[in-house]
């Protein structure tokens, strides 16, 4: 929606953070997005989903929580990106990372009303085109401010998180099937410290994997259960909404956990 910067056109990789014009030079490009990073934020986005490699779709839903004490309303878009595409371009550039390949389910995004210290989802089934390398695909989350800034006629992102597609291969979002028995997260909400209980049926392989909003690995335990199993986390956590997933078996349950500061 905006114009490029050489009468409408673009020359050279040109960098925009929150819809600001922040130019070429690539030197100055990681401070302006190390700056914007510490701007604090109400909003926190979990993404969960699965993924069949066979028939290449997959479904995403974004949790998205509002941790201030007023409504936020947000356009939320779901993209699919895809690395290492090459392509000489005029420029001299081969290699492009973080290419847009679709907005799911358009790039008008989904309208939502959070209230204050509430959550909202959004979820879109989506399809891995063939010509598209799944290995370097990633399904991309954010949710935009509706009220525009006039300093710059920019519409600011709260939030954004991202997952590597063939991270939700076997992902489901339900208890495993005769394995998986009587799974609890105490407390949640929790401040900082938080156990996970479940028993199996058998004795199975067991994974559980503690998540941040933007994917990164928190706390990781694996081992072998049989009967009750329980956990508890080797550090406090920072405040924030996370994901967790149980693995039993090779069969996942995943959900959400609250910190409170």
């Amino acid at each position: 929606m905006y114009p490029g910067p050489y009468n409408g056109s673009y020359a050279t990789p040109w960098l925009w953070v929150d819809g600001r014009q922040r130019g070429y030079n690539y030197n100055l490009w990681a401070s302006y997005v190390a700056e914007q990073i510490l701007v604090p934020t109400p909003v926190q986005i979990t993404l969960i989903g699965s993924y069949d490699q066979s028939s290449r779709n997959g479904t995403i839903k974004a949790l998205i929580q509002n941790d201030s004490t007023d409504d936020i309303t947000a356009w939320v878009s779901v993209v699919i990106t895809e690395d290492s595409i090459y392509y000489s371009a005029p420029n001299g550039d081969q290699w492009h990372n973080h290419v847009c390949r679709d907005y799911i389910p358009n790039q008008s995004g989904t309208v939502l009303t959070i209230p204050a210290g509430g959550m909202d989802s959004v979820e879109q089934p989506f399809t891995i085109a063939s010509n598209w390398n799944e290995d370097k695909c990633k399904v991309v989350v954010y949710a935009q401010s509706t009220t525009m800034v006039p300093a710059d006629s920019s519409y600011p992102a709260f939030q954004g998180a991202e997952v590597r597609v063939l991270d939700l291969v076997g992902v489901e979002e339900k208890s495993a099937h005769g394995k998986l028995d009587a799974l609890r997260v105490t407390p949640n909400p929790c401040r900082g410290m938080v156990s996970f209980q479940f028993r199996t049926t058998s004795r199975a392989p067991y994974e559980v994997a503690l998540l941040s909003s933007d994917g990164r690995l928190v706390e990781r335990f694996a081992g072998v259960a049989e009967g009750e199993t329980s956990l508890r986390l080797r550090q406090k956590l920072a405040g924030g909404v996370y994901l967790y997933r149980v693995t039993v078996a090779g069969k996942s349950h995943t959900g959400k956990l609250v910190v409170y500061e």
